[in-house]
Parts: C-alpha cells; sequence; structure tokens
C-alpha cells in the first residue's frame, strides 16, 4: 500500500519545496476559515441591528395607538382596574384606525392578546378568539420584556389584503402595562424584506472586500517567504557542496595504517611487491608528508668523531 504523505510530517520540512507547499495550503485554509467566519459574523450582527430597529420602532408604533385609542381597547373593572377588552360593536372603527395608521409604518399585521393569551383583535379576522397558549414570545411578553425574532415568510396578507411572497418580517411582542401590571400584548409583524436584502449587500460587500485585503497581505507574505525558501534552498546546496568536498578530500587523504615491515638495520620498508625501499620514499609515497633533511647532535657528534678518527 502506497503511503501518503502528509505536508506536516517532520521529514517534509527538510525540503523547502514542501515547506512552501504546506504554507500554501495553510494560508488557503486560513483565508477560507475567516471569510467563512467573518461572513457569519457580519450577517448575525446585521441581522440583530435589523431586529433591534424594527423591535424600537414596533415598541414607538404600539404605545403610539394604545394612548390614543386607549378607551376603545380598554374597560375598568369593578375594582377599578383596568383591562383588554374591545366592544364588539367598535371592532370595525378599531381596525379602521389599525389599517390606516399601520401603513405607513411597513406593518403587514396586528395582533392583541389578554392576558390569558387569547386573540381578541388581528388584521387577519379569522384568527379572532384563538388562544396561542405554545408561542414563547408570547410568554415572555406576558412577563413585562419586549421580544422579537425575525422569520421568511412564504406569503403572506398585508394590511390591504394583496398576497405578498417571500417576505422576510420581524415579530414583535410589545408588552400593555398599565403601573406595574401586564394588561394585553401587542404583536406586529414588520416586513424587513428590504433590509433584508441590504443586509445580504453589506454582506457580499465585505466579503469582497475583506477577501481582496487577505488577497494581496497573502500574496505579499507569499513572495517574501517564496524569496527566503530559495535563498534557503541555495544554503543548503553550498552546505551540501561543502559536505561532498570535505567527504572528497578526506578519501584523497593517505593514511598509514596496519603493520609495516621495516629492516632492523637499515631501516628500509618492504612494500607489497616486496620490495625494500628507503623510509622516506615509502612514506612519501604513501601519505601527504614531506621530508626535509639535517642532522641531529648526536649524529653530528658520531660523524665529527669519525672524521677525526680518519685523520692521520
Amino acid at each position: 500500500m502506497k503511503k501518503v504523505r502528509s505536508f506536516f510530517a517532520p521529514e517534509s520540512f527538510n525540503n523547502p519545496d514542501d515547506l512552501l507547499r504546506a504554507i500554501i495550503w495553510i494560508a488557503g485554509f486560513s483565508v477560507a476559515i475567516i471569510l467563512a467566519l467573518s461572513t457569519a459574523a457580519v450577517y448575525q450582527i446585521t441581522s440583530h441591528e435589523v431586529i433591534r430597529d424594527s423591535q424600537d420602532a414596533a415598541v414607538r408604533v404600539s404605545w403610539a395607538m394604545f394612548e390614543q385609542q386607549r378607551k376603545l381597547l380598554t374597560s375598568v373593572s369593578a375594582d377599578g382596574s383596568y383591562q383588554i377588552k374591545i366592544d364588539p360593536t367598535r371592532v370595525s372603527v378599531i381596525d379602521g384606525y389599525f389599517r390606516t395608521y399601520l401603513r405607513n409604518f411597513n406593518i403587514l399585521k396586528i395582533k392583541i392578546y389578554t392576558p390569558e393569551q387569547q386573540i381578541i383583535y388581528s388584521t387577519d379576522t379569522k384568527i379572532i378568539g384563538e388562544t396561542d397558549g405554545a408561542n414563547p414570545g408570547l410568554k415572555r411578553a406576558l412577563g413585562g420584556s419586549v421580544d422579537s425574532h425575525m422569520e421568511k415568510k412564504d406569503r403572506m396578507l398585508d394590511l390591504s389584503d394583496e398576497t405578498k411572497f417571500g417576505v422576510a418580517v420581524v415579530e414583535t411582542y410589545v408588552p400593555l402595562m398599565v403601573g406595574e401590571r401586564v394588561i394585553g400584548v401587542f404583536e406586529l409583524y414588520s416586513d424587513v424584506t428590504t433590509y433584508r436584502y441590504q443586509t445580504i449587500r453589506v454582506v457580499a460587500l465585505t466579503l469582497g472586500s475583506l477577501a481582496i485585503i487577505l488577497f494581496v497581505v497573502f500574496a505579499c507574505s507569499y513572495l517574501v517567504i517564496r524569496k527566503t525558501v530559495q535563498l534557503l534552498k541555495e544554503t543548503q546546496q553550498d552546505l551540501a557542496d561543502k559536505v561532498i568536498q570535505r567527504e572528497e578530500a578526506v578519501a584523497h587523504v593517505k593514511q598509514l595504517e596496519g603493520i609495516i615491515p621495516i629492516c632492523m638495520h637499515c631501516k628500509k620498508i618492504r612494500d607489497d611487491q616486496k620490495s625494500w625501499q628507503q623510509l622516506e620514499q615509502y612514506i612519501s609515497n604513501h601519505s601527504e608528508a614531506r621530508f626535509s633533511h639535517g642532522i641531529c647532535p648526536e649524529c653530528y657528534e658520531k660523524e665529527i668523531r669519525k672524521l677525526e678518527e680518519r685523520e692521520p
């Protein structure tokens, strides 16, 4: 079975080309991760801003309508407390007011809930009287907190009873409070389709700009790294050449090894061809050593005595 070579194996970094390829792969992977995370982050941040702006607008609109139509939307109980309640004979008046008022705020739909989670009014008249007991956003609003989230609807009727397709809406639940008590909840559907497209456009522009910046940065880094790798290759080649030269020099060095036969009298050495050579000649032939001749003090004295003895 053929072994797959990894760019991240320690032996891969001995080769500058493998090191450069590993850096390119790491850079490419890093760019992909950066772009993916940046896209997700920008989309989430922009979407959150759209939801927050829609929520703020929905809260202001809800309280403005409630204050203007308080007499038609509430009644006073026997203990003097307010409760959300609509006179059936006044529904058409309230409906006309809501449709006219909300048309200027890109609101597609409105519901009014009692504390018992019953719908007592909606621009979608078919759901009036229903109870929405499994709605977490409604429950949070009945607890006194404003709740919003964005959804995409395949189709939806606007306040003019015209069908809209593929709309993005922010559903906002606004608690209606009198004193410290929640007497009801407004639910508004804000059309944010245009803002959603703008969000996508912002994300695309951000992604494109970031991609260009990263490309320029990594391209410049690549040029620097490639130059460094080239210098590293040249340095490695120089070292390899020097190692070869050293090995060749060592191979050419002559060394005397083993047992050398030498005459105990004349000090001649027997070579491999069984010929006897002078000591100086043998050593010169089998090493890099060279000889210079002189005379030691002892030999000098001996030679002087010999000369003196020869004189008559």
